[in-house]
C-alpha cells in the first residue's frame, strides 16, 4: 500500500479532516450586504469569512443574511465575530458539541493560521452516526 494513502484503523475516532470541507468565500468589512448575499448565492454557501486590515475579524451565516439589515449597510454589521471554529484535529464528536454551543450550522476550518474552509453540521452529524 503506498505511504501516502490516507486510512482510518479500527476504532480510530473520525476527525474534521475526514469530511468534506468545502471553500470559503473572503469579503472586505467595507462590503455592502447586498454584495455580500450575492457572493453568498454566487458561491452557493451559508457562510462567508469577514476580513478587516488583513485578519479574518467574523462571520456572516444564515441568520445574518435573514436578518433585516439595510442592504446599503456594511458586511460587518451583519457579521459575528469570530469565536467558534474548527481544525483538522477535531474529532466529530468534539466538532458537534461546538456546532451545538455555537448554535452553527457551518463552521471554518483552521489550521495553522490558514482558513482551509468550513464543514457542515450535518456532515458532522452524519459522520458521528
Amino acid at each position: 500500500m503506498s505511504p501516502f494513502i490516507k486510512t482510518r484503523l479500527e476504532g480510530d475516532p473520525v476527525r474534521v479532516r475526514d469530511l468534506p470541507i468545502r471553500r470559503v468565500p473572503v469579503i472586505p468589512s467595507h462590503l455592502t450586504m447586498d454584495a455580500a448575499r450575492k457572493v453568498a448565492v454566487l458561491k452557493q454557501i451559508a457562510l462567508l469569512l469577514v476580513e478587516r486590515d488583513g485578519q479574518i475579524v467574523g462571520t456572516i451565516d444564515e441568520r445574518g443574511f435573514a436578518s433585516q439589515y439595510d442592504l446599503a449597510a456594511d458586511a460587518a454589521s451583519a457579521m459575528t465575530p469570530l469565536e467558534a471554529y474548527l481544525r483538522p484535529s477535531t474529532p466529530v464528536t468534539e466538532a458537534l458539541e461546538l456546532f451545538v454551543r455555537a448554535s452553527a450550522d457551518i463552521l471554518p476550518v483552521i489550521a495553522g493560521g490558514f482558513i482551509l474552509g468550513a464543514v457542515t453540521r450535518r456532515d458532522v452529524e452524519r459522520a458521528r452516526a
